[in-house]
């Protein structure tokens, strides 16, 4: 086995682009799902198809009934139908994608001979492309990949082995979809005063995600098939977010000596208490040395005032 130098990021993920300009896809599954509300209903396998833009990292979750060319290429409709047509696909060697590739270059130039000539001229330059990893090698689609991890490993370890309808698949994959695109990516602008972070949802919508106000799920009620979901879609936000700010933290046992946080950095503050698309953020003011020159404690600015924190609960935002 040879291995090479790690290559630079491509065009499509180091340029801003509008989002899903160019997108990677991949499945995620499967899942069993209720064929119906009754209790002894019967089961079936469910998928969910995820795009993750590469530009702004947003995700789309798309559920689909199984893996063939026609449920993906539905999914596909879908995924148009809200976030545009994308100008370039990215996927791994799946006979699916293939399949769907093909389908798809076929009624878009279907589309082009049949439609007028000025329509087609608009549209000739906005064809969309599709492209292959090359066979055997995933870590060339690292992007999707991970937007699958983040997905399917919380879900599962969540939900378990409870069985929805597809209709409530359906409402828990958008939940989750908001919770993944309201993560914050880095500080608005590097205004001191400034407690904004840029997210996938900026980009989506032009600001941040918000979701309706909800009772902690310890206190509600689970007679209802909506209240375990709205349980399910907390509990999945805070294991979700624990694990994502643990990711940004990058501890390392304390083996070896850190940058210190310094004045002005933007930061992420944990707090489990936060309803799962609200994220406590705030600019450091001040800076607690300890007797070794380390900074062990800092002092937030934050829109609800100062608060003093251990650095092991705070995370720094790329600037």
């Amino acid at each position: 086995m040879r291995s090479q130098i790690m290559a630079a990021l491509p065009p499509e993920r180091s340029s801003y682009s509008l989002p899903f300009h160019t997108t990677g896809v991949d499945f995620a599954g499967p899942f069993m799902v209720k064929t119906s509300p009754l209790r002894r209903a019967s089961h079936t396998k469910a998928y969910v198809c995820v795009f993750v833009c590469f530009s702004t990292k947003a995700v789309h979750l798309e559920s689909c009934t199984d893996l063939t060319t026609e449920a993906f290429r539905a999914a596909f409709t879908r995924f148009v139908g809200r976030r545009g047509l994308p100008n370039k696909i990215m996927s791994d060697n799946g006979k699916t994608f293939i399949g769907a590739q093909r389908a798809i270059q076929r009624d878009f130039a279907l589309f082009l001979k049949e439609a007028a000539s000025d329509v087609a001229a608009r549209y000739a330059v906005q064809g969309l492309s599709w492209q292959f990893i090359p066979p055997y090698a995933p870590h060339m689609g690292g992007l999707w990949e991970a937007a699958v991890k983040s997905f399917k490993t919380h879900f599962t370890k969540v939900a378990g082995n409870q069985k929805f309808t597809f209709e409530e698949f359906t409402t828990l994959l958008i939940r989750i979809e908001a919770v993944l695109n309201s993560r914050p990516l880095s500080p608005m602008s590097q205004d001191p005063s400034d407690l904004l972070a840029l997210t996938p949802g900026h980009f989506l919508r032009g600001a941040p995600l918000v979701s309706l106000p909800e009772p902690n799920a310890e206190n509600v009620s689970l007679h209802t098939k909506w209240q375990k979901l709205k349980v399910l879609h907390q509990q999945f936000s805070s294991r979700w977010k624990t694990e994502y700010l643990q990711e940004l933290h990058r501890r390392y046992k304390w083996k070896h000596p850190q940058l210190n946080i310094r004045e002005g950095d933007f930061v992420v503050i944990k707090d489990d208490l936060l309803p799962p698309t609200d994220w406590r953020l705030g600019r450091v003011t001040k800076l607690h040395f300890g007797a070794d020159q380390n900074v062990r404690v800092v002092d937030v600015r934050t829109q609800a005032g100062i608060v003093t924190r251990n650095v092991t609960k705070i995370c720094v935002l790329p600037s």
